[in-house]
């Protein structure tokens, strides 16, 4: 079994633009799990735990929706919590650009986001929701999503680690 999702990945200068402009607010708040800015991702849908054929089928899925869906123009603006600021579990850089876009690709239950940080218990978040409100990081174009693996960690080791096993282009018009 493999735990898969489907993502899109976020170029270098996009990782390191908002790594660095984290650096203050990860002071602040050491209480949060930050996420390392190798694992920053757009998810699309999270698939779960998958057999062989299962990701085989989803490949083929996830191919054919590639094909429809044109590229997508994006740039991570603000920030947001989930599921309130004033009680989250999840806080998350928003996404601006093809917003009407990636729901088509992705669906319409998906909100688009890119996870920063997330605490066990509640939080109040809205002063990290502030302080990021005014962020707006580097354009890019999404040119593909990737079906990723994700393998959790053993006791003693931070955060998952994720492997793009197929990357697929966005071709649509």
């Amino acid at each position: 079994m493999a735990r898969i999702f489907v993502a899109i990945l976020l170029p270098d200068d996009v990782v390191t633009h908002l790594h660095e402009h984290l650096d203050a607010l990860r002071t602040a708040r050491p209480d949060l799990r930050w996420i390392a800015p190798h694992n920053y991702h757009l998810t699309v849908r999270f698939l779960g735990e998958c057999g062989p054929r299962e990701v085989d089928r989803q490949i083929d899925h996830w191919s054919g929706r590639a094909a429809q869906s044109a590229p997508l123009n994006l740039r991570l603006h603000g920030a947001g919590t989930f599921p309130h600021d004033w009680a989250a579990k999840v806080l998350f850089a928003d996404v601006a650009g093809d917003r009407d876009a990636f729901t088509a690709l992705a669906g319409p239950q998906q909100q688009p986001h890119v996870t920063l940080a997330r605490t066990r218990q509640s939080a109040d978040l809205s002063g990290a929701v502030l302080e990021l409100s005014s962020y707006v990081g580097p354009p890019w174009q999404a040119r593909e999503i990737a079906v990723v693996r994700s393998y959790l960690r053993g006791s003693g080791e931070r955060g998952p680690r994720y492997e793009p096993i197929e990357r697929l282009a966005l071709t649509g018009r």
